[in-house]
């Protein structure tokens, strides 16, 4: 018996694990006695890496025996292995971040019935991921984690995102020129690059202006994981890069007159990433700066800079208590067992473009934010009631946030 592996994903491109295509693998089989395979999923860089889940696929509807395909599609399982990176510490230089990509793989086996006893035989063995299969799918394929919208599906193509030309984009709709105060943390993400050749001297270039649009300093940040070239697989996708000031500051580039500065990522070959520049603004005592996890699985944030208002809600456990025999102004009625207040916020940009409004709707996609509060993070919860102001021509001026702190407090017990 013997399993052909018939379509598989590409290794030269990243898949998106919730993106415009599925993440899909069939193969056929020759064996006339076999009932299902059993696929074991693998996830790391070497056929020795441990399973992550193993599942059991049919063969296609109508086909069966010697003439058996069976079809895969891998985009909810490997879902549940990526994760967020929220950074609530600055990072000084660029991060690989092993959590938002991984490298998959697969071990398929055939179960098979034996026509003389009746059993069930299969070369899987629960206790032993290392057992040879009949195929094997090996862990090079890169899957990553994004979710494309309905409106960007047509499209979307991943290449956008291959570093190889100065119009290539970093893992995030944001305007090309955005605001940031002093001291605040901001990230840009970064999918895959040319790997065809070592040494090409990949760097973060970042270039410091002063009001009369002089260059002040040329720093750079060395990305040496990407001085490898690829063998086989996708090296270091899926990188976190630093932009904010408190960034730049803590890698030792001065903001000293700085009005604002620039960032890409370059190599010997030129420049490989589209350009943003970041102007630098005062901070103000009623800002609030929202941090969120954008569609391509990244870090974005935001400054709002118009009204905030906030509300304290409160709802209370209460129990009866019973009248005592003799009269007592204190005995009787309710009692506030727990009290619960939730700590509710409304706040406004301040007047906004179109770019800006098709990139801050990216926080309304997976609802995973944060409100930076004297540097310390809290998870809030973005409510229904968030929306966009339009102007009489229909077009986004205003964009009014309504979160809440996504812990309460809770009172002492009576």
């Amino acid at each position: 018996m013997a399993i052909t592996i018939t379509s598989t994903p590409s290794i030269t491109k990243p898949h998106a694990v919730n993106g415009k295509d599925n993440i899909i693998v069939k193969w056929s089989s020759n064996s006339a006695n076999i009932v299902n395979c059993i696929v074991s999923i693998q996830l790391g860089d070497t056929v020795s890496t441990p399973r992550v889940s193993v599942v059991s696929v049919q063969p296609d509807k109508g086909t069966s025996g010697a003439s058996s395909t069976f079809t895969l599609v891998l985009n909810n399982t490997l879902q549940n292995f990526l994760s967020f990176n929220q950074y609530s510490t600055t990072l000084s230089t660029y991060d690989l971040d092993v959590n938002g990509s991984k490298l998959f793989g697969l071990r398929i086996y055939e179960v098979t019935l034996d026509s003389s006893t009746g059993e069930l035989v299969t070369d899987y063995l629960p206790d032993d991921a290392t057992t040879t299969p009949q195929a094997d799918l090996l862990p090079n394929r890169v899957v990553y984690n994004t979710v494309i919208d309905v409106l960007s599906k047509n499209s979307f193509d991943v290449t956008d995102y291959e570093l190889i030309s100065n119009t290539k984009k970093f893992l995030t709709d944001s305007p090309s020129t955005k605001e940031i105060e002093l001291n605040k943390s901001e990230y840009l993400g970064a999918l895959y690059r040319d790997g065809s050749a070592p040494n090409l001297n990949f760097k973060i270039e970042y270039l410091t202006y002063n009001s009369s649009d002089a260059l002040l300093n040329t720093d750079y940040i060395n990305i040496t994981d990407w001085d490898v070239a690829y063998s086989g697989k996708i090296l270091a996708p899926y990188i976190t890069i630093p932009t904010g000031t408190a960034n730049l500051i803590a890698a030792g580039i001065s903001l000293t007159n700085v009005a604002y500065y620039t960032v890409k990522i370059i190599n010997n070959n030129g420049d490989m990433s589209e350009l943003k520049r970041y102007n630098i603004v005062d901070s103000c005592t009623h800002d609030v700066r929202i941090h969120w996890q954008n569609k391509y699985g990244k870090r974005d944030s935001y400054t709002f800079k118009g009204n905030k208002q906030e509300s304290l809600k409160h709802k209370a456990s209460t129990f009866m208590t019973a009248e005592g025999l003799t009269y007592s102004s204190t005995d009787g009625g309710l009692r506030v067992l727990q009290n619960t207040i939730t700590n509710s916020f409304t706040v406004y940009s301040k007047s906004l473009g179109r770019n800006e409004y098709h990139w801050l709707s990216d926080m309304l996609i997976n609802k995973r934010a944060f409100v930076e509060i004297d540097g310390a993070y809290y998870p809030i919860i973005i409510e229904d009631g968030t929306f966009f102001k339009t102007d009489e021509r229909d077009m986004p001026i205003q964009f009014v946030l309504q979160y809440k702190l996504a812990n309460e407090t809770k009172g002492l017990k009576g």
